[in-house]
């Protein structure tokens, strides 16, 4: 494993500094181009928005309760403002970080073999609901995608929103969000017999199949382990699985992790509120090494859990 794995960090390291590198730099000039733009617009708006709002409360400057007015104004005029310079910055900051991940994703994925980066759906809403890891949803929006392999083991790894929507009383949309984060699909030459899942503790133990009883208690503290066969749940979920699983989630920063073990798939999902994968920060220099070394990070997790659990071995339970 230490190898395979000790290659993947050399390869990166290599194709960073001569490949990446060269291949970023002429982005830099646009970078700083993108970031003034952001800049000026977001103060046009916000002068624009704050004007508006003066306007509004000065027609009204006769009024008993002028400072009462003056103070709503001033706070909601400071949250439209901040609102506007938000989504202006968002809005260039996307349209620059999508011109430099068609030039370098190629380039930067060769470090970790035959990685590809798409923003097409790789893993369908049929898997997920199947999975019984993500409560109620309907809908499902996908940022980036990552398709791979380690080890033969086909590697499908998807930035993506589910959620349902409703009508209040007045027929307004509300949008309820059931999951957010990055999903991790991994299909292996073996076959669970059952359904097995791990979801993080909530206040409620509800959930389809029987509750398994693990010896580890911190780790039962945390989750809910529910299977429909107990012994291939036990042979499973080892102290050594536990580790790696946890991993992930630390090489994620997410709060929690969920997982299910079904027919010859091996799907984990992982919620996250920051955006991830994310390229070409206006801020700072196009070559900052940050992102991409957390992306090898979250990569080697997965490649470690799979080591665990030798997946690529077509062994049987």
């Amino acid at each position: 494993m230490d190898n395979n794995i000790n290659q993947f960090r050399t390869n990166f390291t290599k194709t960073f500094h001569n490949s990446v590198i060269p291949a970023l730099k002429p982005f830099e000039a646009e970078r700083i181009k993108a970031r003034n733009k952001a800049n000026l617009l977001s103060c046009i708006f916000a002068t624009i928005a704050v004007i508006v709002m003066l306007v509004l409360l000065l027609s009204d400057r006769q009024s008993e309760v002028f400072i009462s007015s003056a103070c709503k104004v001033l706070f909601f005029g400071t949250i439209l403002s901040c609102a506007i310079i938000v989504g202006v910055r968002r809005f260039i900051q996307k349209g620059f970080e999508f011109q430099i991940k068609e030039k370098i994703m190629p380039i930067a994925l060769s470090a970790f073999g035959d990685f590809k980066w798409t923003m097409n759906e790789i893993i369908s809403k049929y898997e997920l609901k199947d999975s019984k890891i993500i409560s109620h949803f309907e809908n499902m929006d996908v940022d980036d995608n990552f398709i791979g392999s380690y080890k033969n083991i086909p590697i499908n790894i998807s930035e993506m929103h589910l959620y349902y929507k409703t009508k209040d009383s007045k027929g307004r949309t509300q949008t309820h969000t059931a999951f957010r984060g990055v999903a991790i699909k991994l299909e292996i030459p073996k076959h669970f017999k059952s359904h097995t899942i791990i979801k993080p503790k909530v206040l409620v133990n509800s959930g389809p199949y029987e509750e398994v009883k693990l010896e580890d208690t911190e780790f039962s503290k945390k989750f809910h382990v529910r299977s429909q066969d107990q012994v291939e749940a036990r042979y499973l979920i080892t102290t050594a699985f536990m580790e790696r699983f946890k991993n992930i989630q630390h090489a994620f920063e997410a709060k929690t992790i969920s997982c299910s073990f079904k027919d010859n798939t091996l799907l984990l999902t992982i919620p996250v509120k920051k955006d991830l994968f994310s390229l070409g920060d206006l801020n700072k220099p196009v070559t900052d090494t940050q992102q991409y070394e957390i992306f090898l990070k979250e990569l080697i997790s997965i490649f470690e859990l799979i080591e665990e659990l030798k997946l690529y071995q077509n062994t049987g339970l």
